[in-house]
């Protein structure tokens, strides 16, 4: 056959491929991302980089054994110690509802979160690079094991594209999913409060924005008097869950310094990227409010209702954490990071002008002062010296600021697919530690 033949019929074996790539860019993308994940897992597993494979005989750790108790048993409460009341139950009734094993809920879990993510990405027509990057994030290992991120992500999408889109139905069911999914979602009344009162503020906006106010509160209060009447049939207290949160040592008090996680290294730089997007979230909630109050002579910045939602989300949320865990950031890159709200965020932030250069200046000195609450530049992070401390967080800097500067960067291309294959390696480091039963949540 001659050359030109063969490169003609090899060209033409692959046009469906690429007609499919046109027509539903998303798609390809999610099946690309699948395509080199099973090509890097199976390389570093066939090279003893990583040791295990998830199945039904090393995924019962952490709070999957909460959820398997609560599917098989229901729930139960103590008064002396923790106990599964909690957790709430969408997740554990809905996998007894399967008859799923624990590695075909984890194959489900995973699979629900790339249909959602797929249908986020879609709607937000966000770019197919950016799509792959938040694909690898390191944290959304989660959503492939039996824990609440995958569905928690998938109603999350529902109530932020409802917002988007104005459809009132997607925002209810959005809302009440979330709210019979996880606990945190009961922090939503106070985000709720904080994106009506700033639509309202818009031109026009106020009946409107009172309107899905009120629906969403109706959403979140009837999940919420669901998961307490629950409780109340099966274990006699209705408000079991909030009273169990002691027994977890989550309970208000002051912040301890240095900030750490007992998931140790391998979590804290993620958990540290959540505490300083958190912490960013904070400030411009601040400036929304300060804005709120001065609007009579300087007019209310036109955000979209869903970006208010998820920075007030974000902002709440490291509230929450630094003024109930007394210093431990334990969990924060898993709530923040594996979540629909970071998707929107990094969306709309790139949807934004260039900053100027000297922004990102300024900006410097912010998350160095987030960093120095662990200790960095002090000699008490962690048992390291000062020039370990100095140079991972100064790493830590530099894989924050590459993200903030994706719409400016020369190499973006090149930088995009290194974030990726690292986050990538990072997040199959992160299964194999956890099918070895460290403690990385």
């Amino acid at each position: 056959m001659r050359p030109f033949h063969f490169c003609l019929n090899f060209a033409v074996s692959f046009s469906p491929l690429i007609v499919f790539a046109r027509r539903y860019p998303t798609l390809a993308v999610v099946a690309l991302h699948l395509l080199l994940l099973a090509v890097l897992t199976s390389a570093l597993y066939a090279f003893g980089i990583i040791r295990y494979l998830p199945g039904n005989d090393n995924l019962m750790h952490l709070d999957v054994y909460w959820y398997d108790k609560i599917r098989q048993e229901g729930y139960s409460y103590s008064t002396t110690t923790t106990s599964s009341v909690a957790f709430f139950p969408l997740l554990p009734y809905f996998w007894r509802f399967t008859r799923l094993s624990m590695a075909g809920m984890s194959v489900l879990n995973f699979s629900m979160f790339l249909a959602a993510f797929a249908w986020l990405a879609h709607q937000l027509r966000l770019a197919s690079r950016l799509s792959l990057l938040l694909l690898s994030t390191p944290v959304l290992v989660f959503m492939a094991i039996p824990y609440t991120e995958a569905l928690f992500f998938v109603f999350g999408s529902c109530l932020l594209l409802g917002l988007h889109r104005g459809r009132m139905g997607w925002w209810v069911i959005g809302l009440f999913g979330c709210g019979l999914t996880r606990t945190a979602s009961i922090m939503f009344v106070p985000v709720l409060l904080f994106m009506v009162l700033l639509w309202a503020a818009q031109p026009g906006q106020a009946r409107r924005a009172l309107r899905w106010g009120g629906a969403g509160l109706l959403a979140i209060s009837a999940a919420v008097s669901i998961v307490a009447y629950m409780q109340w049939k099966q274990v006699g207290d209705p408000l079991a869950f909030t009273k169990v949160q002691k027994f977890w040592n989550n309970h208000l008090r002051w912040p301890e310094y240095p900030f750490v996680t007992p998931a140790g290294i391998d979590m804290l730089w993620l958990d540290a990227l959540a505490l300083c997007l958190g912490c960013g979230a904070l400030g411009v909630c601040g400036w929304l409010a300060w804005r709120w109050l001065k609007q009579r002579r300087l007019p209310m910045p036109q955000i979209p209702p869903m970006v208010l939602f998820a920075v007030g989300y974000y902002a709440l949320l490291v509230v929450y954490i630094i003024s109930h865990q007394g210093g431990s950031i334990w969990n924060l890159s898993r709530y923040l990071l594996a979540s629909p709200f970071f998707v929107v965020l990094v969306w709309y932030l790139n949807t934004l002008p260039a900053w100027p250069g000297r922004y990102y200046a300024y900006l410097l000195l912010p998350v160095l002062a987030v960093w120095q609450l662990f200790g960095a530049f002090t000699l008490e992070f962690d048992n390291f010296t000062g020039g370990q401390a100095v140079w991972y967080f100064g790493l830590l800097s530099t894989y924050l600021f590459a993200y903030l500067m994706l719409r400016q960067l020369p190499w973006r291309r090149e930088i995009i697919m290194l974030l990726y294959v690292f986050n990538l390696v990072m997040q199959l480091h992160l299964m194999d530690s956890l099918l070895q039963g460290y403690v990385i949540q």
